[in-house]
């Protein structure tokens, strides 16, 4: 029998991490009915090249120069970057935060599940994946 979003009746119940600090992440896996798979072998230049080529730095810049030149001007440039720079660093920092509590590799899906309860999870999740 089926409690909430995939969560069966004989599986751990949610033991928040604020109680366990020094909980792993096998054990987290665990308790949200997950095992241990991902390997967890990059190295740092491996890690650095994929994060580099999925922000694409060169393409970014180009459009943003000549959008934030076009439309702003150097005010925008100067004082704009910094400002946005930090408030997607706030959004970032929210999301890791996020993804240790939820370790999973279907993380957003999963976490819109979760983080909006039985009632609207299923569907929120699906407009995530959409």
């Amino acid at each position: 029998m089926e409690i909430g979003i995939g969560i069966s009746a004989d599986s751990a119940p949610y033991i928040p991490l604020d109680h366990e600090p020094n909980v792993t992440d096998d054990a987290r896996l665990n308790q949200l009915g997950y095992k241990q798979e991902l390997s967890r072998s990059l190295s740092a230049i491996a890690n650095f090249s994929v994060t580099f080529s999925i922000i694409s730095v060169i393409t970014g810049l180009t459009t943003m120069y000549s959008t934030g030149l076009t439309f702003g001007g150097p005010v925008t440039m100067v004082y704009g970057w910094p400002i946005v720079g930090v408030l997607t660093m706030i959004v970032g920092l929210a999301m890791a935060e996020i993804c240790s509590a939820y370790p999973t590799s279907g993380g957003l899906y999963f976490w819109s599940a979760r983080l909006c309860g039985n009632e609207w999870g299923p569907m929120v999740s699906w407009f995530t994946g959409w």
